[in-house]
């Protein structure tokens, strides 16, 4: 029996990246705009907000929003890993004129994943956070799953 190669209708082009506590997750390359690694000094906190915003930065001339994004799915915050390094890694997703800055910790790769290997997840113990961006998790034999995330339902999120 031969298996045929998935067409390429169907592969979908992903950011890979990893969140607090070794979960793998990716992001669908439509939305993405640019990956930054900023300073801490570049972050100014705001007060009174969702924990897991982080705070603004500038991002050529205009305020960009930073999000936490681990702590904002109900992982470990970033600030609670001491950040290992000086320095962050940040995805900007953009959409509808809407750009928000996603503090991961810590980027990998581009990759071609076929969307029929994307499975739905049925997890009870999901965040509501997570279950409103999730689109299922894609698994490559003897890795953990990479849960696939939407920009689009983030950025529509009600942070």
């Amino acid at each position: 029996m031969s298996v045929s190669a998935p067409s390429p209708e169907c592969l979908q082009q992903f950011l890979r990246f990893q969140l607090p506590g070794h979960t793998q997750a990716m992001l669908p390359t439509q939305h993405l705009t640019e990956i930054l690694n900023l300073s801490l000094s570049q972050i100014i906190p705001i007060p009174d907000v969702n924990p897991a915003m982080m705070g603004v930065c500038n991002w050529r001339g205009e305020v960009l929003w930073l999000l936490d994004l681990g702590a904002w799915l109900g992982l470990e915050p970033l600030y609670q890993q001491s950040l290992r390094q000086a320095k962050l890694s940040v995805i900007l997703i953009s959409h509808q004129g809407q750009t928000l800055g996603l503090g991961v910790d810590q980027v990998a790769q581009m990759l071609w994943c076929d969307e029929g290997q994307i499975q739905p997840l049925t997890n009870p113990k999901a965040t509501p956070e997570l279950t409103h961006c999730l689109q299922g998790y894609w698994s490559v034999l003897g890795e953990d799953p990479v849960l696939v995330l939407n920009g689009e339902s983030i950025l529509n999120a009600q942070i």
